[in-house]
């Protein structure tokens, strides 16, 4: 009765899968969580970001809100955008290596995706997200080849 009335559930296997999952999630967490910032800190040194926003960041506008309200870490989602037009973001996310490029979200892997400066979403993001960026989850492979996957794909687009 509750499956009809409530919704959908999920089966006797999946449920195993997320229980066997929880066991290590403090560890991916703490990995996402340090990842990110690091990878934040990278960006906000490239001549070729034009922002980067993670409220971990002391420049993020929210970050004194932020630092009461998340402990322990500030998450593995940031976004940043580029001096660069619309065919620089494509030509960039196919440099990449170690990162994916795709919409989902909440995986261990790093997944980025651009949203254009004609996303039909743009009115709901601060004026600097207007021109078209990037939304990564930061992964928790060795932060080092993240950034160094990064670092090539702004070389090879001159944004270095």
């Amino acid at each position: 009765q509750s499956q009809v009335n409530l919704g959908a559930t999920i089966s006797p296997f999946n449920a195993w899968l997320i229980m066997r999952g929880s066991v290590t999630l403090p560890l991916r967490m703490r990995q996402h969580n340090e990842n990110a910032l690091r990878v934040a800190k990278y960006l906000q040194t490239i001549k070729g970001v034009s922002f980067v926003a993670y409220p971990g960041l002391e420049s993020h506008k929210g970050h004194d809100i932020a630092v009461k309200q998340m402990q322990g870490g500030f998450g593995g989602v940031l976004s940043f955008g580029l001096h660069a037009d619309h065919d620089t973001y494509n030509r960039f996310v196919s440099h990449l290596k170690v990162i994916t490029s795709a919409v989902s979200l909440g995986h261990d892997e790093s997944l980025i995706v651009f949203l254009g400066e004609n996303d039909e979403r743009q009115y709901l993001y601060p004026e600097e997200f207007h021109g078209g960026f990037f939304r990564f989850s930061v992964g928790i492979e060795d932060a080092e080849d993240i950034i160094a996957d990064l670092e090539q794909a702004f070389a090879k687009e001159g944004l270095l």
